[in-house]
């Protein structure tokens, strides 16, 4: 009986989600850095799963207008994918030099960094770790 308390307790299971996508999130960033394309996007897609499990999980923990409201708000936010997916340009000034522009749309935060170091960093703190 104690197991199934467990089991149903949203905050549990919430902390459990952050635990794995903390863990996630370190194995994309060394898929990223050893240049595994296909990893990356399967890893990619298993992190899109469990954000979607962390939310139904939270709606879960919300009264029903507010459950209504955020179901209504994610439905609308999957049919505008601007909205949550991140700009990520390579570019080169005049003189030839690159530099990295990344934009967040869902937060409106943007980075320009001619280090790729700081521009992975900025998006591990701002986009994967949101």
């Amino acid at each position: 009986m104690t197991t199934s308390t467990l089991i149903n307790d949203s905050d549990l299971k919430l902390k459990h989600l952050s635990s794995m996508l903390a863990s996630l999130t370190h194995r994309l960033e060394v898929a990223r850095t050893g240049h595994n394309e296909q990893l990356t996007a399967l890893l990619e897609r298993e992190y899109e799963q469990l954000i979607g499990e962390r939310k139904a999980v939270q709606h879960a923990s919300f009264n029903p207008v507010q459950a209504w409201f955020q179901h209504l708000w994610d439905h609308f936010s999957d049919t505008v994918p601007s909205l949550y997916q991140l700009q990520v340009t390579q570019l080169a000034d005049g003189k030839g030099h690159a530099y990295w522009s990344v934009y967040y749309p869902k937060t409106g935060q943007r980075l320009v960094t001619q280090s790729e170091t700081e521009m992975q960093d900025w998006i591990k703190k701002n986009y994967w770790a949101a």
